[in-house]
């Protein structure tokens, strides 16, 4: 190899030396400014209320909302909505909550341990008194029931909202609203199964996973 060979492979030696770690740090800041895809992202505190749900509103713990909210009226109402979470946006939240404002209410917020309907029916309606009844069908049909039937209390799970519609989902708050108007000696725990999980991992990580809002009306 002459002078000349080894002077340039002695150059070339040095650039690959000084250019490899060089794309390596240019390279992990580009990458550290981009936004990573949802599914890459770390996890957001999912299960930490911000400060001002906590002051806010009564938190319920993972004990079931019926074992927590007093009975106080001879007939009692439990619904349950599919796919009712609590969003980060507080201002959400507040707005669906005023739909019930000209009915007398309490607003709360509930651990739901899982992010299964069946599951909160299994924990929030378990009853062996024949003075009890789950209902699988419309809201409508509960009118009926509260004029026409002797039960004591009356379960229901509400699937209109289940696709993650917020349309829907404020259509069946409103109905459940002009419906409790008609019945001040009924009492009502409306709360949410679970957040929504049939839209996008998007609209997913905008809730909470394992808190759901509670509604005690009358």
């Amino acid at each position: 190899m002459t002078k000349s060979q080894k002077i340039n492979l002695a150059i070339f030696l040095a650039f690959i030396v000084f250019t490899i770690p060089l794309s390596y740090v240019l390279g992990s800041d580009f990458m550290g400014k981009q936004e990573k895809p949802w599914h890459m992202q770390g996890a957001v505190h999912e299960d930490s209320l911000s400060q001002e749900y906590l002051s806010k509103y009564k938190i319920l713990d993972k004990v079931p909302v019926t074992l927590q909210i007093e009975r106080h009226k001879e007939k009692r109402v439990l619904i349950l909505i599919d796919a009712w979470g609590v969003p980060f946006d507080e201002q959400k939240l507040a707005k669906e909550f005023a739909i019930f404002k000209d009915v007398p209410h309490e607003y709360a917020i509930h651990k739901r341990l899982k992010n299964v309907t069946k599951h909160a029916e299994l924990v929030e309606f378990r009853s062996d008194s024949a003075e009890s009844i789950f209902v699988t069908d419309k809201l409508i049909n509960l009118d009926s029931l509260l004029e026409n039937s002797d039960y004591k209390t009356i379960a229901l799970t509400i699937h209109d909202s289940k696709e993650g519609s917020e349309e829907n989902l404020r259509n069946v708050l409103n109905d459940i609203a002009e419906l409790m108007k008609k019945f001040p000696n009924v009492q009502l725990i409306v709360q949410g199964a679970h957040r929504s999980i049939l839209g996008t991992p998007e609209t997913r990580r905008q809730y909470y996973a394992h808190w759901v809002p509670v509604v005690i009306l009358n």
